[in-house]
């Protein structure tokens, strides 16, 4: 089969580069198509007033009845279309024809074979041999915390129903941690985050076994329940605390909750990736912190605004939390999640109806849901980044359960 022939020079109207003869004259694409929808205009539409006006250096013309002038001048003739051969009639046969030729477009790091947050990454760098993070001792925890009585079923007289519960028994949780006994971290290595990791995990373990209704479902579905969604229900709690703190002056904008008495100033701390991976932090800057910054400043201005009830962070809470792990688990987990939020939907809406005296209270719902969704988006984002880092082996950990950390 002959390679095929490929056109070139400027284009007779315009002086930009030809892609072949079109109605007699060699032209561009675009005067083409020009003049094929202009060929049909009547003589006195053609007739410039200015006579002569200027083409630009980029080919474009300041008027069109000067282009079609040129048009003419220099020979075009639309008798001289031929349908067989001229593909200006059907762009998709153009665009197929030359896919066929030269090939689909390619990207460079398509191109590469790499995704672009690493191109500039050494490949020998990689992590084909993992170090196993053991965390069954926290699933071990969870599973004996599960079957012990609830710590916060004590006053059985100060609570209605599960979700007034739970609101007392994150008040007690956040009580242990006095606001003048936060420290601020410097720098965040293997051993705070470790640390932070196991804080988070157990403190929404504790938060669940105080929840009548879960109390009640099947041991190993109370347990994929909580896999699933510490990771977000930690996100949400943190960003309510540190709304609060920042409402009371006692934080700054820049300083974020990151652990049950440890907070961070996103201006004022260093991380440490050497433990978890080869490359280094500028490298990995698009993989470890997808928006993080800007999407907890969002999320923190939104609840400083709405300034949420203790009832209304828990069922913020409950709903972030079950939504992300029927969705994750479907199956059983799903059926008992969507029965679990409607039982705590009735509950908020008897705290609206009788305690707030609240006809109306989709508006403030409404916002409530808004900052779950980001959450649950932030969830997703770092879950696609973090399947990119496996395939990648830009990681050189693993965890002995990878499902709970799929979202970290």
């Amino acid at each position: 089969m002959p390679a095929p022939l490929f056109l070139s020079g400027p284009c007779e109207i315009c002086g930009q580069q030809t892609s072949g003869r079109h109605f007699g004259v060699m032209s561009c694409r675009a005067c083409a198509a020009f003049f094929r929808r202009a060929a049909s205009w009547s003589k006195r539409r053609i007739e410039c007033p200015k006579g002569n006006c200027t083409i630009f250096e980029d080919g474009k013309f300041q008027c069109k009845r000067c282009r079609l002038k040129r048009c003419f001048d220099v020979g075009m003739d639309a008798g001289k279309f031929q349908s067989n051969r001229d593909l200006i009639s059907c762009s998709n046969k153009f665009i197929k024809r030359v896919a066929f030729i030269i090939g689909p477009p390619q990207s460079l790091s398509t191109f590469l074979g790499r995704p672009t947050f690493i191109l500039c990454c050494e490949p020998d760098k990689a992590s084909h041999i993992k170090t196993v993070i053991d965390v069954t001792y926290l699933v071990d925890i969870a599973n004996t915390m599960f079957l012990k009585e609830p710590s916060q079923n004590i006053r059985p007289f100060q609570f209605h129903n599960s979700l007034e519960k739970l609101s007392i028994t994150l008040d007690d949780m956040r009580l242990k941690q006095p606001d003048n006994k936060i420290k601020q971290l410097t720098r965040v290595g293997k051993d705070e985050s470790l640390f932070i990791w196991e804080q988070s995990f157990l403190r929404v373990v504790e938060w669940f076994a105080n929840f009548t209704e879960f109390n009640e479902l099947e041991d190993y579905i109370k347990l994929e329940i909580v896999k699933a969604a510490w990771i977000c229900w930690t996100r949400l709690e943190k960003l309510t605390e540190t709304a609060e703190y920042q409402r009371k002056k006692l934080f700054t904008s820049e300083q974020f909750m990151c652990g049950n008495d440890s907070c961070l100033d996103f201006g004022n701390y260093e991380v440490d990736l050497e433990w978890c991976t080869n490359y280094s932090l500028e490298q990995l800057t698009f993989y470890m912190m997808p928006q993080v910054e800007l999407n907890a400043r969002q999320c923190i201005q939104d609840l400083i605004e709405l300034s949420p009830s203790s009832i209304e962070i828990n069922y913020m809470l409950l709903q972030v939390s079950l939504y992300h792990a029927g969705r994750k688990c479907q199956g059983k987990v799903l059926e008992a999640s969507e029965r679990l939020l409607q039982s705590q939907a009735d509950n908020l809406h008897d705290y609206y109806k009788n305690k707030m005296k609240l006809a109306n209270y989709s508006g403030r719902l409404a916002k409530m849901m808004k900052i779950n969704r980001m959450i649950e988006a932030d969830m997703r984002e770092r879950a696609e980044k973090n399947e990119i880092a496996r395939l990648f082996n830009i990681l050189k950990i693993d965890f002995s359960h990878p499902d709970m950390f799929e979202s970290t």
